[in-house]
């Protein structure tokens, strides 16, 4: 047997909580760990299945690795950065010139995705219904509070994770899970960012492309009050950026070369001018993130994760700046990591 984790090619994993043999740990040819903003963060080893010492097969036998087995991976320099938490989900085997399983799964925000269920939330704000919703799926909640109580919200036969993934961004929410945490959270992209990374030094490659924004430089959100038989409405416009990540926005530029792109929306489950103005400024702020988007190449680093904003320098005075990570890829194979990611920019 190993030591408590084992440690090959600048990765560890436990199963279950306890390490592998060494001859199957061995055996693992590469590991890949992949998140993205509000999706259930997913795993990949890689296992060679002959063992030619014996001249048989390895861990094929259902028992050896199974769905539902929980996975802990850490990478880094010493394999000390904890990457993920997950579960086994499914199991590949592939019999040929190679032969090799490749074990896959998921961070535990994938258990919101079983089944769908047509039931009402009253009185409640998005932020409760969350909380609620990890504890039914044996989550510990941690929200952000959302403010706003809604009389009446319908989940219409939607898995947990679609309901919750609409109501968060229908207000600019975002959600996670860390091992068996569920996070609700405001978009982290106005925080300072938590590591610099430049082209030609520690960052390998580097594209962006910066699009024109054809709607959203001002949304106005229209409902309608039930109960006091009034108009409710809001809006977004220049200044209701979460962060402006430049001198110039993605509407100040594209409004500059060609027009204004005003848009409207209506919503019938709005209660207050407050909710209408959390609803103006999520759609103005989503549109607003499709203006710069990238995708950057370096050595691993396990520090670079989805829902963080990282420095990019030494690609001129514009483009170089602070942008928010989207998503990204760990991979480990035959002791080379690289990371690659892809981010998003709201100005230059």
């Amino acid at each position: 047997m190993a030591g408590n984790i084992l440690n090959v090619a600048s990765f560890r994993l436990l199963l279950d909580g306890s390490e592998l043999p060494t001859d199957l740990f061995l055996a693992v040819n590469g590991v890949t760990v992949e998140d993205e903003l509000n999706l259930p963060a997913m795993f990949t080893i890689r296992f060679n299945t002959v063992d030619f010492l014996k001249g048989d097969w390895r861990g094929i036998d259902l028992k050896t690795f199974k769905v539902g087995d929980i996975v802990k991976i850490s990478m880094g320099i010493d394999s000390s950065f904890e990457m993920m938490i997950g579960e086994v989900t499914s199991l590949d085997f592939t019999f040929g010139d190679s032969c090799f399983m490749e074990i896959r799964g998921y961070d535990r925000l994938h258990r919101l995705r079983f089944g769908t269920m047509r039931r009402s939330f009253k009185d409640m704000k998005d932020s409760d219904i969350a909380s609620s919703i990890a504890s039914e799926t044996s989550l510990t909640p941690k929200v952000d509070d959302t403010g706003t109580i809604h009389p009446y919200i319908f989940q219409n036969n939607q898995s947990n994770y679609e309901f919750l993934l609409e109501r968060a961004k229908r207000i600019g929410y975002e959600m996670l899970v860390d091992d068996k945490t569920l996070i609700f959270r405001k978009s982290q992209e106005d925080k300072s960012p938590e590591l610099t990374l430049e082209y030609g030094v520690d960052l390998e490659s580097f594209s962006a492309q910066i699009k024109t924004l054809t709607e959203g430089s001002k949304v106005e959100v229209r409902g309608w009050n039930v109960k006091d038989k009034e108009e409710i409405s809001s809006s977004a416009s220049k200044g209701s950026e979460t962060t402006k990540m430049g001198k110039e926005s993605g509407y100040e530029i594209s409004e500059k070369a060609f027009s204004a792109s005003s848009v409207s929306v209506v919503d019938d489950m709005i209660i207050d001018s407050k909710d209408a103005e959390n609803i103006a400024k999520a759609k103005y702020n989503q549109m607003l993130g499709e203006f710069l988007t990238g995708e950057g190449s370096c050595i691993g680093n396990p520090e670079i994760r989805a829902g963080k904003t990282i420095e990019i320098k030494g690609i001129g005075e514009r483009l170089s700046g602070v942008y928010y990570v989207e998503s990204t890829v760990h991979s480990i194979s035959r002791g080379v990591y690289t990371t690659n990611f892809k981010v998003r920019r709201t100005g230059v």
